[in-house]
């Protein structure tokens, strides 16, 4: 994230804006979207080949939304493993980005079927 920070006409508010934390770039977002579907913690490598970000990005991407307690971290009892990730369920944010991913899943399908519905007109015309 840009340490430059930019003046504009709107002020920010005490603490600044939330989301500018959050939706930082793809591996946030990806890692996000697939941390709020899983009911289950996982381990940044589990997630990154869900989401095709790297390891590294991906893990970073958690300790950051951990961070801000979006996501919460589960230390491994066993010493030399991998710390699991899931969403943090009293987090304000959570719903409305569960909302959000569902509405985009339901589109991105949507298209997908109209899609295929086309190539199949095309073909048979």
């Amino acid at each position: 994230m840009s340490r430059i920070r930019r003046i504009g006409l709107r002020p920010d508010p005490p603490g600044g804006w939330p989301l500018d934390q959050v939706l930082v770039g793809v591996a946030t977002l990806r890692t996000l979207r697939e941390v709020s579907r899983r009911s289950v913690p996982l381990r940044p490598w589990d997630i990154s080949l869900q989401t095709g970000v790297s390891p590294q990005g991906t893990a970073d991407a958690l300790k950051r939304l951990s961070g801000l307690g979006l996501v919460a971290e589960h230390p491994s009892s066993e010493g030399g493993r991998a710390s699991r990730y899931c969403i943090e369920e009293s987090h304000f944010l959570r719903e409305p980005f569960g909302r959000l991913f569902a509405a985009k899943r339901d589109e991105v399908q949507r298209l997908a079927r109209e899609a295929r519905r086309n190539a199949l007109g095309f073909l048979s015309g």
